[in-house]
């Protein structure tokens, strides 16, 4: 990896793992933290203690923990990412303007029920909601191979915080949140998730990473090449409503057969859905497949040799709305051209109890985590009516409760420097 990109954008993974090569994957574990800056910091002391921060977290991955001094601990394979909200731009002294690109990408301020962005169909949770880019000036990423790693990186950033005396405080440990990868490779929807993952390497980092050129960039953005912008959805999915759909209709939602994960290529004239022919199933893909990982054009006619079964304007009407219809649409624009809407996602899944309600244990849902060089790419895609726009999901949004599946409980759009010496994004404050 171009030593500029910081760590924990594993743009480089495979798109889809066989679940022989599971034990391979570098990113099992995720959580994220944040962290608020006093009001009365200065930029150079909150350059200090970043600095102080990101020592500890190469020492962590050296496995060097500073309260048993002489012993080794597993690293895990530790990675950690450091990103900044819109909000640390505006304390005295600091030396960089927002970037051109970050300035008002943010969701909407929380509402309980109200939709994260203007045309989305996407709302805040109506009992939890936290707009992080708008309260949070430091977000730091760490991802492992165990949990262990990943949780000891937490706390050892609060106990760090926490010994130093508060009225000299300059980061305050606010929130965190953690999620972890399936070795099943599916969602808690029960189907494989993180299929359509931009398979070239070389497109994904066109999309991800700030290029002077790809990112149109002025002057005094010259500085942000080699960074990237972090969306953090922490979104609850309802299995209450899920769970009470029929299995086929989950599919035409979907766009993808639940058992073997291949796409579907329409829908019949009796109305079930009709999976691509020819195509391998997940326990026999080995490497990227076009006809697995990617799925026909549903807003075009269905192929000649399917028409005799397909009834095809109930298959481009359906399957259009479906979620894979809707967040991958097939076409020849490369990566780098911001109208592609390509992103590169990373989802951790979590659950969680709860003890105030006693209709519901449990919360089940999603840390979705999305790289990009614009954050105009990822709310395209959330507000375009032809894209998720106006929709929770996914579907003709005509089965009861599709549109509460998913909830946002906390949102926030950060930017991602480049490294530096000291830390990622050190010149902003020197």
């Amino acid at each position: 990896m171009n030593k500029k990109f910081q760590r924990g954008v594993y743009f480089q993974n495979e798109p889809f793992h066989s679940l022989s090569d599971i034990d391979q994957s570098p990113n099992d574990c995720f959580a994220i933290l944040f962290l608020r800056v006093s009001n009365t910091a200065s930029a150079n002391r909150i350059s200090e203690e970043l600095s102080n921060l990101w020592n500890l977290y190469k020492d962590l991955q050296k496995g060097k923990v500073s309260h048993i001094p002489g012993c080794s601990v597993p690293s895990g394979r530790l990675s950690a990412l450091m990103a900044f909200g819109p909000g640390l731009f505006d304390i005295d002294g600091i030396q960089r303007k927002i970037p051109r690109d970050f300035r008002d990408k943010q969701f909407l301020p929380p509402k309980a029920g109200g939709p994260i962005l203007e045309g989305s169909g996407i709302k805040y949770s109506h009992f939890l909601h936290e707009n992080l880019g708008n309260t949070q000036h430091i977000g730091i990423q760490f991802i492992s191979r165990t949990q262990l790693a990943t949780y000891r990186a937490v706390v050892e950033t609060w106990k760090h915080l926490s010994n130093i005396e508060s009225s000299k405080r300059i980061l305050n440990f606010t929130t965190f949140f953690t999620g972890f990868q399936r070795d099943d490779q599916r969602s808690w929807l029960g189907f494989h998730d993180q299929v359509s993952n931009i398979d070239n390497l070389n497109e994904r980092k066109d999309a991800i990473f700030i290029d002077k050129l790809n990112n149109n960039l002025v002057p005094n953005d010259f500085w942000t090449e080699g960074g990237t912008y972090l969306a953090f959805l922490r979104t609850e999915i309802d299995l209450n409503v899920w769970e009470k759909i029929e299995r086929k209709q989950q599919e035409i939602i979907v766009g993808r057969d639940k058992l073997t994960g291949i796409p579907l290529a329409g829908i019949d004239k009796t109305g079930n859905p009709i999976t691509i022919k020819k195509c391998l199933p997940v326990s026999r893909i080995r490497s990227y497949n076009k006809r697995f990982h990617d799925h026909p054009d549903y807003f075009s006619k269905p192929k000649l040799s399917e028409m005799n079964e397909i009834d095809v304007n109930a298959s481009i009407q359906s399957l259009s709305q479906s979620h894979i219809g809707r967040v991958r649409h097939i076409s020849h624009l490369r990566g780098r051209n911001i109208t592609s809407r390509r992103i590169f996602r990373q989802g951790f899944d979590f659950v969680e109890p709860l003890y105030s309600n006693s209709d519901k244990q449990l919360r089940v849902g999603l840390n979705f985590i999305t790289f990009q060089n614009d954050p105009g790419r990822l709310f395209f895609i959330l507000t375009d009516p032809n894209w998720l726009g106006n929709t929770n999901f996914g579907g003709t949004g005509q089965i009861h409760g599709i549109d509460d599946l998913i909830s946002v409980i906390a949102a926030g759009v950060f930017f991602v420097p480049p490294n530096e010496k000291s830390f990622p994004g050190a010149s902003i404050f020197e």
